[in-house]
């Protein structure tokens, strides 16, 4: 999955526009909560096969450090 077409995720996810997020987005500037948690996980569970444990989600403070997590795979 490329950048962007992440970044476009996360925005769905927070329901905002794809032009407000950036890769050095802080998720406490994005109001990224329990319920985004949820959301990214089962997303990238069901469209990509991919699975991220909700520690590595807690050690994520920017949109790059969950791209990180996608683009190793995960746990």
């Amino acid at each position: 999955m490329e950048q962007s077409e992440f970044i476009r995720l996360i925005a769905e996810i927070l329901e905002v526009d794809a032009d407000t997020v950036t890769a050095e987005s802080s998720l406490d500037d994005l109001d990224w909560d329990s319920m985004s948690n949820l959301s990214f996980i089962a997303e990238l569970d069901d469209t990509f096969g991919i699975t991220v444990t909700s520690d590595e989600l807690a050690n994520a403070s920017t949109v790059a450090d969950l791209f990180a997590l996608t683009t190793r795979g995960g746990a």
